[in-house]
């Protein structure tokens, strides 16, 4: 690769030219637990439900995530995966008062989402309502969706 003077790369080089940017083709996925356990230990903004678990490649940006060398590094990817796994829901009633969205299982423990004002959020099991005492259809078992 032959790089000119003014910094630019002479692309008739016929040479592989390999450019700025994310080139981790062989990066290890964060195994699926650890991968959610991070993933729901942010809050993020607006009310969303999980419906699908992290794929593979999501599950790489994860990793990229816990190496990221500053915050909005590591939110732009987090929130890129967020956002791909979730769907939006209404609003609650009654901003003020966390509202049990959904409780994700998966092995042992369990991830009770809320939404708290602005935001959606995992509240552990000591939270306003206590997600052991969830709905049947706010239970999104994540061992049962995934091979």
């Amino acid at each position: 690769m032959r790089i000119a003077a003014d910094g630019y790369i002479d692309l008739t080089d016929t040479r592989r030219v390999r450019t700025p940017g994310l080139h981790a083709q062989d990066l290890e996925p964060v195994p699926e637990g650890e991968a959610l356990a991070f993933l729901l230990s942010h809050a993020f903004p607006g009310h969303r439900r999980v419906v699908r678990p992290p794929s593979i490649e999501e599950r790489k940006r994860i990793r990229l995530a816990l190496w990221a060398d500053s915050v909005s590094e590591r939110m732009a990817l987090v929130d890129r995966v967020w956002r791909a796994i979730t769907v939006e829901v209404p609003s609650p009633s009654n901003p003020g008062k966390p509202v049990l969205v959904q409780v994700i299982r998966y092995g042992d423990k369990t991830y009770p989402l809320y939404l708290d004002g602005t935001r959606t959020r995992m509240i552990p099991d000591g939270g306003p309502s206590g997600a052991k005492a969830a709905a049947k259809e706010l239970l999104m078992d994540f061992e049962r969706l995934t091979a």
